[in-house]
């Protein structure tokens, strides 16, 4: 059955991000953003493509929460799961979609602040969660997906530092293909 989750934050007016996962089972890392739509999920835990819409998941955000639907990847009978919300907020959280062009560029956000993580995915096609700290050189990449140490790879920040305002893409296919459909989470 449906259930709503209250929780007391403005997702569906203020844009926002929900991470859901199950505490007491194998079910995957399901992520949903406001830019995507609710029923389209990545799974941080995997290199998959966004999976096409899927309501029986999480299947609407609202002014005090959001609505899961029967799936018992989110919500199964005797089970036990856990939710993180993140709501657009200047200085603390965005969410940012773009298409990818291959060359090296940058990317406007409205974080107000500058970024100390960035998670980028690619949605249209198998990749790597590409995420970027404060306390890593603007050339190095950690991939949230595996358990890989720390990579050096100036193709992913264009070996650029981000600013309040923008962050820098390279050409790895991770970040920046031509035509790729991607989505960034930025965090201060």
């Amino acid at each position: 059955f449906p259930v709503t989750i209250t929780i007391g934050i403005d997702v569906s007016g203020k844009g926002g991000f929900v991470w859901l996962k199950q505490r007491d089972g194998t079910w995957g890392n399901y992520v949903y953003d406001t830019s995507r739509g609710a029923g389209y999920s990545l799974l941080t835990d995997s290199n998959s493509l966004q999976a096409g819409l899927d309501t029986s998941k999480l299947s609407a955000f609202g002014t005090t929460g959001f609505s899961v639907g029967n799936s018992p990847t989110v919500n199964g009978s005797g089970s036990t799961y856990a939710s993180w919300t993140f709501r657009e907020q200047a200085k603390f959280f965005d969410v940012v979609t773009y298409t990818g062009n291959g060359s090296n560029r940058t990317i406007a956000h409205s974080l107000g602040s500058v970024p100390g993580c960035i998670l980028v995915k690619r949605m249209d096609t198998t990749g790597a969660w590409a995420v970027y700290h404060r306390s890593l050189a603007n050339t190095e990449y950690i991939e949230l997906n595996t358990t890989a140490a720390k990579a050096t790879g100036t193709t992913y920040w264009n070996s650029t530092t981000p600013t309040s305002t923008e962050f820098s893409l390279g050409t790895a296919a991770d970040v920046n293909a031509n035509s790729g459909t991607y989505v960034a989470y930025l965090l201060s």
